[in-house]
């Protein structure tokens, strides 16, 4: 299975659709958005939907992907649900959780919480433990996250953009999981690393083909 992933397009999509790659399934690992105020909910809902209407990117991008299918995991720019608009446009689309959707014959796990940052934008947390647990009983083939494991193309020891605890259970918790498909730190975007049987790929800023 070939995969396109992207993450933290932050609205720059036009490249997107100019893409010529060959890839089965799209997978975007959130901030697909662009935002108008520092997370206000109140102005950020409104604004980014307004901002797909007006575009017409739904049906464009649904025409894009041609009936192949995108899975998706919202960042924490993201106010509006990516999926479901493609949905609505007639697209096959899912949205990633704990609770894991299965597509071309792989399971796809994993959520959109992201380290407490200063509590402007959607899904920080300080916990992740019951996150973490819940992934690990679908026992998914990918595990899908805007932000990375702690300590693996983070942006570096001491900047807290990683999720801490993770990086642990995909070492030493039993599991089944090849890839680890993320985004959020932009200084390591475009970089991938293979540690512990899995393929950690930050997609942050680009656009990459992964054979799964």
């Amino acid at each position: 299975m070939k995969v396109l992933h992207t993450s933290d397009l932050h609205g720059s999509y036009k490249a997107l659709l100019r893409t010529d790659i060959d890839f089965d399934v799209w997978v975007d690992t959130g901030d697909f958005f662009p935002n108008r105020t520092r997370g206000d909910r109140t102005v950020e809902v409104g604004y980014q939907a307004r901002w797909l209407a007006l575009k017409s990117l739904p049906e464009r991008l649904a025409a894009w992907l041609d009936g192949r299918p995108l899975i998706s995991v919202p960042g924490n720019h993201d106010y509006v649900s990516l999926s479901a608009a493609l949905r609505g446009a007639g697209a096959e689309a899912h949205e990633v959780t704990p609770a894991g959707v299965t597509v071309g014959g792989l399971t796809w796990a994993g959520f959109r919480e992201i380290p407490w940052i200063a509590g402007e934008w959607n899904g920080e947390t300080h916990d992740f433990g019951a996150l973490i647990e819940a992934t690990w009983e679908t026992q998914p083939d990918v595990l899908v996250t805007h932000a990375p494991a702690g300590g693996i193309l983070d942006g570096g020891t001491g900047k807290g953009y990683g999720i801490p605890g993770l990086a642990s259970a995909l070492s030493w918790k039993p599991h089944t999981i090849k890839a680890h498909l993320f985004g959020h730190t932009h200084e390591c975007g475009g970089q991938s690393v293979s540690e512990v049987g899995v393929l950690f790929a930050n997609g942050a800023g680009t656009a990459s083909v992964h054979t799964l």
